[in-house]
């Protein structure tokens, strides 16, 4: 898998299962790589997916690239490894059921820690050193619908994924996957994709478009990268969290995400399922607010979740 020339290349496609731990069932728990070796020299790039378990649609963007990959066309090699957390994907959760851990939230992890943080600490310990490029895909998960692609350590390559949408944070996220590769010199991209299974064709046809993107960017295979015209980077975002829990009415739709709405405008509208009655309206908090995530149909919410982020434009 070395680039160096100290080990011999061989050229192919290789499966691999990468083993973890021995749950209390007696069920092995170990993460399936995927391999891609070219048949030019070239760089190591690693993709990953399912570190939530409810974001299932970069799993078939991931099968779609390692399936569409043509060896004798790559210089380098790819590592894809699209089920990071196994636990949570059988579960459909955010969070590990076993410890209840949210996985992008403990890297590096610890070897002897909770189950999730010993997850985490193996793929940082076989996958880091290995790679020069991150790909981190996520979505919005089982309810809401997310579409951008954050700027950490490499703007070109982050813009060469193709999004319309860009977010420069202004600090690191702790104990995310990506934050422990960027701090290693790993030029590291987080991709926000899609999510409650809507408009799944849109987004896994962007998704995959954007994998093979960033190959072409780095001239891992031929062509040139697929970008907008223009593209929109925000520096500032707002996570929105209802107050009250109940169902929570869609006050934007699905296509405005990507759009600008003004101050004031009802994102959602918070209704007891009981009583029938208004509980919350959640409203734009800037004067121009570009809409990043929201859920695009009625669905339960408890005090805290994810609803709604903008970005102020």
């Amino acid at each position: 898998m070395e680039e160096s020339g100290t080990q011999p290349r061989t050229p192919g496609k290789e499966f691999m299962w990468l083993p973890i731990t021995t749950m209390a069932s007696g069920m092995e728990l170990r993460l399936p790589v995927h391999i891609i070796t070219g048949a030019k020299p070239g760089p190591v790039v690693g993709y990953t997916a399912g570190i939530h378990g409810d974001e299932y649609l970069p799993l078939e963007a991931m099968r779609q690239l390692v399936q569409g990959l043509d060896v004798a066309q790559l210089a380098g090699t790819v590592i894809a490894m699209p089920v990071v957390n196994p636990l949570a994907i059988e579960a459909q959760t955010r969070h590990t059921p076993t410890d209840m851990q949210n996985l992008n939230r403990v890297f590096p992890g610890d070897a002897n820690g909770w189950v999730t943080e010993q997850l985490a600490a193996v793929v940082i310990e076989w996958l880091l050193p290995k790679i020069e490029v991150l790909i981190d895909l996520h979505a919005g998960g089982a309810q809401p619908i997310v579409d951008y692609v954050y700027i950490l350590n490499d703007e070109a390559l982050s813009r060469a994924f193709g999004f319309n949408a860009l977010y420069r944070p202004s600090q690191d996220y702790p104990g995310t996957l990506a934050s422990i590769a960027a701090a290693q010199g790993i030029r590291s991209v987080v991709v926000e994709m899609g999510g409650g299974m809507i408009a799944n064709d849109e987004y896994l046809e962007r998704g995959t478009r954007g994998l093979f993107n960033v190959l072409k960017h780095l001239q891992m295979i031929p062509g040139a990268p697929i970008v907008p015209e223009t593209q929109t980077l925000v520096t500032r975002m707002a996570v929105i969290r209802p107050h009250q829990g109940g169902l929570l009415y869609p006050g934007v739709k699905l296509e405005e995400v990507g759009g600008i709405v003004p101050k004031d405008t009802l994102l959602g509208t918070v209704i007891s399922p009981y009583t029938f009655e208004v509980l919350e309206e959640i409203r734009a908090p800037f004067e121009g607010n570009f809409v990043i995530l929201l859920r695009p149909t009625i669905t339960k919410v408890h005090p805290g979740d994810y609803a709604y982020m903008v970005a102020e434009v």
